[in-house]
């Protein structure tokens, strides 16, 4: 089967959530694109969104920025996984620690694709 019939693969998404200091959002957006999103690309992740929250320019409101990254399912996840330890990830997040309060991120599929996952590796037990 060429790479072009290949089957379709479900995607994991990563969710990204960040939590930012005050007057922090349009610093912290443009480094992101600038710095983190290109060597994002490189290990396979694939931005498909970018959301402040909440949505309001009020002074004093503490902001919320989630990413959502789409990554060609468990070969991709693993592929983005064994490229994060690298000397520049690691100074973006130190880096990131002049923008942001707090960050977590979390991994999801749809509920139909969790069949597909169940016999491809590591899992929490």
């Amino acid at each position: 089967m060429s790479a072009a019939q290949a089957e379709p693969v479900d995607p994991i998404f990563v969710l990204d959530e960040f939590r930012l200091k005050t007057g922090m959002l349009e610093p912290f957006l443009e480094a992101m694109e600038s710095r983190y999103r290109p060597d994002a690309e490189a290990r396979g992740q694939t931005l498909i969104h970018t959301w402040v929250t909440p949505p309001t320019t009020t002074e004093g409101v503490a902001l919320e920025v989630l990413l959502v990254w789409r990554l060609e399912g468990v070969p991709g996840f693993w592929r983005m996984r064994s490229q994060n330890s690298t000397d520049e990830v690691a100074a973006w997040w130190s880096d990131c620690e002049a923008w942001i309060e707090s960050r977590t991120r979390r991994f999801a599929a749809s509920p139909g694709a969790m069949s597909g996952f169940e016999s491809l590796g590591r899992r929490n037990a």
